[in-house]
């Protein structure tokens, strides 16, 4: 009796193991959504020792307020979410994508209440105040609750650094770079990128797959092309603006220089006055909250930071 209940416990154990195989088959070939995939549920659980820093950070909210253009085509859009929210600047060339219908829409058409992804560059400057204040941004995703979308950087083999959405594109996917047009860009041209992608279904595979319908290849914008933030210091047209060591000029005119640790803004500090510089980047941030644009973008040579001389303008 006993030998006979264990083979029948040992033949249902078979079968509910084939039964699960089956339908884990059969949700591959009908694709769900990657929130609901165990690509998904893997990226969760992933120990924060493991996590892999993203070269663009995305953060969502609801629109507030959209600020009239100024003479320079410049808007501030204010989001409200649980962080905080969040204020930016929206220029002409700043790309704005639909996902309701994978088009690109002016600034001006960003409305209050609409739902919107702000993506920027992962060490981009942001000032203190409530909510902080971020200078130009990389792109906007406007009406996020429209469809599915992820920003990432995809591999060789169209893999993003997670692990958790492979793509597959095609003759249908279209391909964008940040101006908004489509040159002969294919799966070549994202594989090594940072990218929006627009999709729809997935897989339950690890990791996901998917057919994207729309794939923009982000790119930092170039020093010489970057948009003054509202709130700058005006551009002196009497001299052209010159890089100094960082360190060396500001001990020498009484400023305090502290190093924060690697990937961190370096702050100098003088009686009340505080600015944040980060290498590579033209914006600073004065006080914890304004960030101002200088003409130069601050430069690490052997060790050694090299700013803009308006930097030291008080």
């Amino acid at each position: 009796m006993k030998k006979n209940l264990t083979k029948a416990m040992a033949l249902g154990m078979a079968f509910a193991m084939v039964g699960t195989a089956t339908a884990f088959a059969e949700e591959i070939s009908k694709g769900l959504p990657l929130a609901n995939t165990a690509a998904a549920e893997q990226a969760e659980t992933e120990k924060e020792d493991e996590a892999v820093q993203e070269a663009y950070i995305t953060q969502s909210g609801k629109v507030s307020s959209v600020s009239e253009e100024d003479e320079k085509g410049l808007r501030v859009v204010t989001i409200d979410n649980e962080q905080g929210g969040l204020r930016f600047v929206l220029d002409s060339m700043t790309p704005v994508l639909n996902r309701e219908n994978r088009s690109l829409i002016q600034a001006g058409d960003l409305k209050e209440g609409m739902e919107i992804a702000v993506v920027y560059e992962a060490n981009s400057p942001m000032g203190l105040s409530m909510p902080p204040y971020l200078g130009k941004v990389t792109a906007v995703v406007a009406n996020t609750d429209k469809g599915f979308f992820v920003v990432g950087h995809f591999d060789e083999e169209l893999t993003d650094m997670k692990n958790s959405l492979k793509l597959n594109i095609s003759a249908e996917t279209s391909i964008l770079n940040t101006m908004g047009t489509r040159q002969v860009m294919t799966a070549e041209d994202v594989k090594g990128q940072d990218a929006i992608v627009f999709y729809d279904i997935t897989t339950r595979s690890i990791p996901a797959q998917t057919n994207p319908s729309l794939v923009m290849v982000l790119a930092a914008a170039p020093e010489d092309t970057a948009v003054e933030p509202m709130g700058a210091l005006p551009e002196k047209e009497e001299e052209a603006p010159q890089l100094v060591p960082l360190r060396k000029t500001a001990e020498t005119i009484g400023w305090e220089v502290k190093w924060q640790g690697k990937n961190k803004p370096v702050l100098m500090e003088k009686g009340s006055i505080s600015i944040e510089i980060t290498a590579g980047k033209a914006e600073y941030v004065v006080d914890g909250d304004m960030v101002k644009q200088a003409q130069v973008a601050a430069e690490l040579k052997d060790g050694v930071l090299f700013v803009s001389n308006e930097v030291f303008v008080e």
